[in-house]
């Protein structure tokens, strides 16, 4: 948010892009996750993972700056990169099951809490 606001004081148009193409991006984000391509901002192309979330914080990095957030989000994106999210292993199990039960009862064991 601080981004677009510095942007909108300084006069600068907001980007102009088509509701498809983000949803495109949104699909392919969700297909892929952190493991596959991603859609460039700038370009419009995919993109590995790594290479558009760097592009992501280039977009913010005074805001995070400023905000005391630059370390700790390029050490969260570094994580994420090299350890995947909750998606990698959903992806694992439905590719080797074939069954999205499977995969809703394991994510089901994994968030409930103990009882007691």
């Amino acid at each position: 948010m601080d981004t677009a606001a510095r942007a909108w004081r300084a006069g600068l148009p907001p980007a102009r892009v088509g509701v498809g193409l983000l949803r495109l991006a949104s699909w392919q984000a969700a297909k892929s996750g952190l493991d596959g391509p991603l859609l460039d901002p700038r370009t419009m192309s995919p993109a590995p993972p790594g290479a558009v979330l760097d592009v992501l914080l280039d977009h913010v990095r005074d805001a995070l700056d400023e905000n005391g957030d630059l370390e700790r989000v390029h050490q969260g994106v570094a994580r994420l990169l090299d350890r995947g999210n909750g998606a990698r292993p959903q992806r694992r199990l439905l590719s080797t099951t074939g069954d999205l039960r499977a995969v809703v009862a394991e994510c089901a064991r994994l968030t409930t809490p103990p009882a007691g």
